[in-house]
């Protein structure tokens, strides 16, 4: 019998190959990363994958409401943090690159935030996890974008900066809250 061919392969058979692609691109096979950018069929299997590592999340804290939450949480979150990306790669250090080319690849590296499926062990490895991401991040920048390496990384440094930031300031702002509520009753 004759191997499929990717007219005929099913779902599960291109699902499994996005997969194995995807684990190539965490392993920063750089032939990989500019396959998936060109391959149009790698955009919605990224949001797959995305939502997956969403769906992760939810079993990992055994969530049922996060079962639905959680997917589109990751997707949302998926889009701004690859928007900004590219904005910052573009406007600021000037690099030139579509927007889905480069979501691409981005995409199948939630992959590494299925680890979160496993019971707090998972939530234990998801920052390792989100820390390689961004490695993985930064070279995908240097490749679409054709920037170097340091202007690369410092446009995921600052992506994350601002995340950081932003974090802090609705921490505190919470914990104002909080205190102005407490001294009121």
């Amino acid at each position: 019998m004759a191997e499929p061919t990717e007219a005929n392969k099913n779902p599960v058979e291109s699902f499994v190959d996005y997969v194995y692609n995807a684990f190539e691109i965490v392993q920063l096979k750089t032939d990989q990363i500019d396959n998936t950018a060109k391959d149009e069929g790698a955009f919605v299997m990224g949001l797959v994958i995305i939502a997956l590592a969403g769906v992760a999340g939810a079993i990992g804290t055994f969530s049922m409401r996060g079962l639905v939450f959680y997917p589109v949480l990751a997707v949302v979150g998926a889009f701004l943090f690859t928007g900004l990306l590219h904005l910052l790669a573009t406007l600021l250090f000037k690099g030139e690159g579509d927007f889905l080319e480069f979501f691409r690849p981005v995409s199948h590296t939630y992959i590494l935030h299925w680890v979160m499926v496993v019971p707090v062990l998972g939530w234990a490895l998801a920052p390792i996890a989100g820390i390689w991401g961004l490695v993985v991040s930064a070279l995908i920048v240097e490749r679409i974008y054709g920037l170097d390496r340091a202007k690369a990384i410092a446009t995921v440094a600052i992506v994350v900066g601002a995340f950081m930031l932003l974090s802090i300031i609705l921490v505190s702002m919470m914990a104002v809250f909080w205190v102005m509520v407490r001294a009121a009753i």
